[in-house]
Parts: structure tokens; C-alpha cells; sequence
């Protein structure tokens, strides 16, 4: 079998952080990240799709564009992307009217078939269509095809039982296989624009287990990163058929498998884009909410809802980004950040400082325990308190200037 080209990192490797700098230039702690030779990037489901399901084509061009970018100045980058199970049920849908017989879409257009179900009813609240329910054979002799009772359950998510067992029976691998084809075609598209080649990479838990396997993994990432080919990497559900689901499994989503894929394959920093700015202390919905600049493992912070379209939710994007940068893991820094900003990969790991995109410094960062660069990162957050508690005296000593000149 072949054998990882790299070398295997010292636990104690570490982003060196740079001196200290003026209010007006980029925190050190940021800055190094900068330097990081290999990156992974992680799209989440709300980044790659639209609410209806739809691709982003904005943000993925962007995605795409400040990948390319990272790869030409010389950074080795690997990218997770959601997104392939949303693609394949708007494409199953579509091939599921393709295929239904003349009767079918008579019935459908008059709400008399699917015994006595109205149009309305067929449609469905969530606006995902339908598709024919009869076994009936029409005058033409072709038979009606059986509407999938898995496709039916995975067009009402918000209805599925939260039980891992019952998720097991409902989901439908078919939409990943389908929709993993369309994604990669639509990611090859884009980065031929930009003269930057891509690769397909599918795992799956039992990947990471095996010894043999993970090395080979470890061997064909090595390999096309230093080729500057980029690595696309996603959950094989066709195979896994969802097992990802339970928490006993190595990875539960694809935050998860940023994390391991960060770890196995010596990433120095990972990015995790989101549909939020970063890590809140409350809800980013509520008014007052504060977005936490660095997390610590004593940070308090509240949870909100989960996206609509994802696996996962700030509690997973959390966990991803701990055990990323865990303790003898080559993975110094994470930063979870808001994907729908078109510079986010830029601001944060674009080898330019550039003041208008960069600062204040996006997202929330989370930094390897004991380690220098977390040194450096709580001694900037205990400046910048102590320069805003200057700033709140020295108003309140004014404002007593003002009231005592009036008084005299």
C-alpha cells in the first residue's frame, strides 16, 4: 500500500505568532494564520444552498475564487462541502414527474387520482411537489411508478422522528448519489474558471478506523495537495446511508469530518463558514448578542436552532472546532465565520492584510490549549478590555469636566 510522503508533526508544532502590533494593523494572533502552508475549508449545507434548496452560485463562485487564490500563493488547501443531499432531492423530484405516465399527470393536474387527494394536498406544505402514487397501467401500457415511501419521508424532514433508528429507515441514499454527481460537476465548473484543478474525495466513518485506508487517504491528499490540485471532500451517504446521524460513529456530520479530516491530514488552521457571524453568547437572533471574538473552554455561551438545512448546528461547529485544535493534533487555530460574507476566506486566511477586509477580525477563533498562540491571543483580549475600560473612564472623567464647568 502506498505510504504517506509527509512526515508526521511534532505535537508541540505551532504557529509562531508575531510581535505586537498597533491598534490600526491586524492582531498577531490573526495574522499568523496567515502563514498556515496547509488550510482546510469547510462550506456548511446554509452556505453552499439558497432557503429553497437552490445552489448559491454567489457564494460558491466566491468560495471557489479565494481558494484559488490561497492555492496560487502557495497554501495547500482541502475543502469539506455540504450540500450533494439537497442537490439530489431537487433532482430525484424532477426525474420522478419525468417518469410518470400520462394518467399520472392527468390525475395530478385534476386531483382526481392518489384516491381522491386534491393538488394542493399532492403539493405538500413545504412546496416540494409530489410524485405519482398509483400502480394503475394506462391505455399507452406503461405502469405508473410507485411514489418512494424514503423520498416521501425525506421531503418532510421537519416531521422525521429524532430516533436514530427510525432516521436510519427514512433517509434515502439515492439523493446523495444523485446530488454529489451535480455538485462536482458545478465545483468543476467553477474552479476551471479559475484555472485551479479539483478531485473528488468520498469517505466514511469506517475510512478513519482502518489503519490501511486511512493511510491511503492520507497518501492521495499528500499527493494532489502538492500538486496544487484541490481535494473536495464530502460524506459518502450512498454508502454510509446515514449513519452519520449517531453520535457513536466517529464523525456525525460534516463539521465533524473538518475536524478529522484536520487532524489525519496535518492542516494547520481550518475555517468553518456558517450562516452566522461566528460564536454568539446568546442567540445572534436576540437583541444584546455579542459575537465571542476567542473561544475558551470556559466561554459561556447559548445555543440557538439549528439551520433548516444542515446536519448540524453551532453546538456541532463548536465541538468540530475543539477537538480540531486539541492537544497534539498539527492543527493550531480554527475560526468559525459567516459564509455569506464574500471575503471571508480572504480576511481571515489570505496571504494579504488588507485593513478594509480584515478588520475587526471575522468570526470566532479557537486556538490549541498551552499554546503560544493562545498566549498571544488572551494577551490581546486583556489589552483590548483594558483599552475600552480607558476609553469608558476617561468619557465619565469628561463628562464630569462638562457638569463642573457648568456648575461654576
Amino acid at each position: 500500500f502506498p505510504q504517506p510522503t509527509h512526515t508526521p508533526p511534532h505535537p508541540s508544532r505551532q504557529l509562531p505568532p508575531e510581535p505586537m502590533s498597533s491598534p490600526s494593523s491586524e492582531p498577531p494572533s490573526r495574522a499568523a494564520l496567515r502563514r498556515a502552508r496547509r488550510v482546510l475549508v469547510k462550506a456548511g449545507t446554509s452556505v453552499v444552498a439558497n432557503p429553497d434548496g437552490r445552489p448559491s452560485l454567489t457564494r460558491l463562485g466566491a468560495i471557489t475564487e479565494q481558494i484559488a487564490e490561497l492555492t496560487r500563493g502557495g497554501a495547500e488547501v482541502v475543502f469539506v462541502s455540504s450540500g450533494a443531499v439537497g442537490m439530489g432531492k431537487r433532482l430525484l423530484r424532477k426525474q420522478g414527474r419525468m417518469q410518470m405516465s400520462f394518467n399520472d399527470l392527468h390525475d395530478e393536474g385534476t386531483g382526481t387520482g392518489g384516491g381522491g387527494r386534491g393538488r394542493a394536498e399532492s403539493v405538500g406544505g413545504d412546496g416540494l411537489g409530489s410524485l405519482p402514487r398509483n400502480n394503475s397501467k394506462s391505455k399507452l401500457g406503461f405502469t405508473g411508478q410507485h411514489r418512494s415511501q424514503s423520498f416521501v419521508s425525506l421531503l418532510e424532514l421537519s416531521k422525521l422522528s429524532h430516533d436514530p433508528v427510525e432516521k436510519k429507515k427514512q433517509y434515502d441514499s439515492a439523493c446523495a448519489a444523485a446530488g454529489q454527481f451535480e455538485m462536482m460537476n458545478m465545483y468543476s465548473s467553477l474552479f476551471d474558471q479559475t484555472e485551479i484543478a479539483a478531485s473528488q474525495i468520498l469517505v466514511t466513518s469506517a475510512d478513519f478506523e482502518d489503519e490501511v485506508r486511512l493511510r491511503n487517504l492520507g497518501y492521495a491528499v499528500d499527493r494532489l495537495c502538492g500538486l496544487g490540485v484541490v481535494p473536495i471532500i464530502n460524506e459518502n451517504d450512498a454508502v454510509s446511508a446515514n449513519m452519520g446521524y449517531t453520535s457513536e460513529d466517529v464523525f456525525s456530520d460534516n463539521d465533524g469530518l473538518a475536524a478529522i479530516c484536520a487532524r489525519a491530514f496535518d492542516c494547520e488552521v481550518v475555517l468553518l463558514l456558517t450562516d452566522v457571524g461566528g460564536v454568539y453568547d446568546r442567540p445572534p437572533s436576540e437583541e444584546g448578542a455579542r459575537l465571542v471574538r476567542m473561544f475558551r473552554r470556559d466561554s459561556d455561551v447559548s445555543i440557538g436552532e439549528k439551520s433548516a438545512q444542515g446536519r448540524g448546528g453551532m453546538a456541532s461547529k463548536i465541538d468540530a472546532a475543539t477537538k480540531a485544535v486539541a492537544p497534539g493534533s498539527s492543527c493550531n487555530a480554527c475560526v468559525i465565520a459567516d459564509g455569506s460574507d464574500l471575503n471571508a476566506i480572504r480576511g481571515i486566511l489570505g496571504h494579504d492584510f488588507d485593513p478594509d477586509l480584515c478588520l475587526p477580525p471575522k468570526g470566532t477563533l479557537f486556538v490549541t490549549p498551552g499554546s503560544d498562540l493562545e498566549h498571544q491571543a488572551l494577551e490581546e483580549e486583556r489589552e483590548e478590555e483594558e483599552g475600552k475600560k480607558g476609553k469608558e473612564e476617561a468619557k465619565g472623567a469628561k463628562v464630569s469636566d462638562e457638569a463642573r464647568d457648568k456648575a461654576t
